[in-house]
């Protein structure tokens, strides 16, 4: 008796599974659709669209990662720091080792001042040994700790991001960062000069690279330097105050 009733339950297992399996395929390509729409979207930084798509990606097939972190990203864009954390905890649960996901994280944590739990997140993402980009994790790290006014460290964090990706601009700036607050204002030059060799329309390092200019006397590289940021955004903030300090240097 023992093994019909067992017999019985199987084959109701395996009418259920044949049953909705094309049901299951059938919603698995509906939301990778809306997904692919709302990831269109969020490139383009149309953000009320992103959260749509991808909202109903979520809804229609709750069990991919990407999904979520993508849903996360679109969040984050607008600000809503909670929902964004929500759903990328959400997409970590779903896959521990998806470091793109842990990055994303970490970032909220920046955003909302929780430092040590985005250094955590961070160094969830570097666990994965196939994560590609290493460089973004030790960013988020080296900011972390800049505003934890730990300065080593984020040195440390931030050389480790340039040696991951050489040509890494916002590393180079966040060591410029680190560097200027620890008082190495040659080294931090240095390390602004390789930003913008790695992005030559780098607005904020130009325009640090000509305080610090300033502030080392060599007025000609400062003078060099602010133009650099009065051609690049004119009616920006930093456009306009690059301004005034080359009418103080000619």
């Amino acid at each position: 008796m023992k093994r019909i009733s067992v017999y019985v339950s199987l084959l109701v297992i395996l009418i259920a599974s044949v049953s909705c399996g094309p049901a299951l395929e059938k919603r698995k390509e509906d939301s990778a659709i809306h997904y692919r729409m709302g990831v269109i979207h969020l490139n383009d930084r149309n953000y009320a669209d992103a959260l749509k798509e991808l909202t109903e990606a979520v809804k229609i097939y709750p069990d991919d990662p990407s999904y979520h972190n993508a849903l996360g990203l679109a969040y984050f864009a607008r600000g809503m720091n909670a929902d964004a954390m929500r759903e990328m905890k959400a997409a970590v649960e779903l896959d521990p080792k998806f470091s793109e996901a842990h990055v994303n994280l970490s970032a909220v944590y920046i955003n909302e001042r929780e430092f040590d739990k985005s250094i955590a997140s961070s160094r969830e993402a570097l666990k994965n040994i196939f994560y590609r980009s290493p460089e973004t994790a030790y960013h988020n790290i080296g900011w972390a700790y800049f505003y934890k006014d730990d300065f080593a460290a984020s040195i440390d964090a931030f050389k480790k991001a340039v040696e991951a990706r050489p040509n890494y601009a916002i590393g180079w700036y966040g060591l410029g960062n680190a560097l200027e607050k620890s008082g190495n204002v040659k080294a931090a030059i240095d390390a602004y000069e390789k930003a913008v060799k790695a992005a030559p329309d780098y607005l904020d390092a130009y325009y640090n690279l000509g305080l610090l200019h300033l502030k080392s006397k060599n007025n000609a590289s400062a003078l060099k330097a602010f133009e650099k940021v009065k051609e690049l955004a004119p009616d920006h903030e930093k456009g306009v105050s690059a301004s005034e300090y080359l009418k103080l240097l000619k």
